[in-house]
């Protein structure tokens, strides 16, 4: 019994270690951007999207695609998404701030830029998110101070 309680607890400690050397190969080689002309012959471009959207990461969204688009494909923005600060960042390394609240507002699209292959599009955190993981943090410091003192006490 003690064995398999080992061999259990050595197996969920390995399958918890981060992958080491994960090489990931690029299938565009060195191209920073690609078209890929996805089903029904619809023209796709490859973004990033990052920051506070319901799920970040890597899309391939057809050509005529835009920022609200994008971030309705990935579910919206976060409830400490700052809308008044999207960054576009081009491939030549440009980048663009965007005010989709003022969009949202005024339903202007001249205010939206249209999305390029490798764009990186990073929707920033509000102020108010920063003060509260702050607020997390010395929240845990003072639980560990007072556990501390506890067991000081304790002896």
């Amino acid at each position: 019994m003690k064995k398999r309680i080992l061999i259990f607890f050595l197996f969920s400690m390995i399958s918890m270690l981060p992958a080491q050397d994960m090489q990931v190969p690029s299938q565009y080689g060195d191209r920073p951007a690609q078209y890929i002309l996805g089903g029904s012959d619809i023209l796709l471009i490859t973004v990033n999207l990052w920051g506070h959207v319901q799920r970040p990461g890597i899309y391939s969204i057809p050509s005529s695609y835009g920022l609200i688009d994008l971030m309705s494909s990935a579910g919206g923005p976060l409830t400490t998404a700052r809308l008044t600060d999207v960054r576009i960042i081009r491939s030549n390394q440009q980048v663009i701030n965007v005010d989709v609240e003022k969009f949202i507002k005024t339903g202007n699209s001249d205010l939206l830029p249209l999305l390029q292959p490798g764009d990186t599009i990073i929707v920033s955190g509000s102020a108010y998110d920063v003060f509260t993981r702050f607020i997390g943090i010395v929240r845990d410091i003072a639980i560990i101070l007072n556990a501390i003192y506890l067991v000081s006490r304790i002896n």
